[in-house]
C-alpha cells in the first residue's frame, strides 16, 4: 500500500499516513490547497499571524479538520518558539485559553487533536500502539539540535509507559537536504552534539556551503530510541521544491506574509 495518500474534501487536500490511521490513530500534513487566505488566494493558511485574519485561519482550520473526518476535534496547538519544551493536552481546556509556549504536544485522550505549523521544519507524528499515546512535535534545525523528538518521547515514557517497540512515527514534508543550505556554525554545532553528524550533512553539485538533511537527523533520533525501522514512516515531499503544494518560508519570505502548514495527530474515537 502507499505510505501516504492525499485526502481531497472540497478542493481541501492533506497528506494522510496511512499506516499511522490503520493504527487507531487520526493523522494529517496539510498543502496550501483549498483554503480561504490571499495567500495568494484560496490558500489554507494554518497559522494564526498579522499576515491573515482569524476569521480566515478559523475557517481554514475547520476545512482541514473535516478532510480528516474530525472537524468536531478541538484542536490543541502551541506558541512555537523553537525549544525542546512539551506540554500535555487535556480535553477539559477551555477553548480560549492562550496556547502555551512550546514545540511539541502530547495526550492519549481521544476526541481531540494536537497540531504543529510549519513552513520547511520537519513535522513528526509520534504514536503508541500499546498505551494510546500521542505526539505532534515540530523540529526545525534548533529543535533538532536540542533532540526534542527524543524529549518528547521521554515525556511519553514517564508520563504513560510508552516503551519504543510499541510506537511508530510519520515525518511529513519538509525542506529536503538538496534544498536546505545551512552555514558552517550549524555544522559545528551538530558535530558536537551527534556522533553521527557527519551522516545528516551533503554539498550538493555547484553548492558553496553544505545542506541539512533535517529528516534523516530525526530519523536517526528515533532509532537510537529504538525505534523499529519499519515503522518510521517518511514522506518524500519538499516544500521547497513544491510551492505549489506547500508553503516554503524559506523560498517565499521575500515577496510578503507566509502561510503555515498544520501536522495533526489524534486518537480515534
Amino acid at each position: 500500500m502507499n505510505i501516504f495518500e492525499f485526502r481531497q474534501k472540497n478542493q481541501t487536500t492533506a497528506l494522510v499516513c496511512r499506516p499511522l490511521e490503520a493504527m487507531g490513530f487520526v493523522n494529517g500534513f496539510s498543502t496550501r490547497l483549498g483554503g480561504v487566505s490571499p495567500l495568494p488566494e484560496a490558500a489554507l493558511n494554518l497559522g494564526f499571524f498579522a499576515g491573515d485574519s482569524r476569521e480566515n485561519v478559523t475557517e481554514n482550520r475547520h476545512r482541514f479538520l473535516n478532510t480528516l473526518g474530525v472537524p468536531h476535534y478541538p484542536l490543541h496547538t502551541l506558541r512555537q518558539t523553537h525549544s525542546r519544551l512539551s506540554h500535555r493536552a487535556e480535553t477539559m481546556e477551555a477553548p480560549d485559553t492562550p496556547p502555551r509556549e512550546g514545540d511539541a504536544l502530547y495526550s492519549n485522550q481521544s476526541g481531540l487533536v494536537v497540531g504543529v505549523l510549519t513552513a520547511d521544519c520537519q513535522p513528526v507524528l509520534l504514536v503508541d500502539t500499546r498505551t494510546r499515546a500521542f505526539a505532534a512535535i515540530h523540529a526545525g534545525w534548533r529543535g533538532t539540535l536540542q533532540r526534542i523528538v527524543e524529549h518528547t518521547f521521554e515525556k511519553l515514557r514517564e508520563t504513560y509507559g510508552t516503551r519504543p517497540e510499541d510506537c511508530a512515527a510519520a515525518l511529513g514534508p519538509s525542506a529536503s537536504v538538496e534544498k536546505y543550505e545551512v552555514g558552517d556554525e550549524l555544522v559545528e554545532q551538530f558535530h558536537a552534539e551527534f556522533a553521527y553528524a557527519s551522516d545528516l550533512f551533503a554539498r550538493p553539485s555547484g553548492s558553496r556551503k553544505q545542506h541539512l538533511n533535517v529528516r534523516e537527523a530525526n530519523v536517526r533520533q528515533l532509532l537510537e530510541m529504538k525505534l523499529p525501522a519499519e515503522r518510521i514512516f517518511v514522506s518524500d515531499a519538499c516544500t521547497m521544491k513544491q510551492t505549489d503544494l506547500f508553503f516554503s518560508y524559506r523560498c517565499e519570505q521575500a515577496t510578503g506574509a507566509v502561510g503555515r502548514l498544520l501536522s495533526v495527530v489524534g486518537r480515534k474515537d
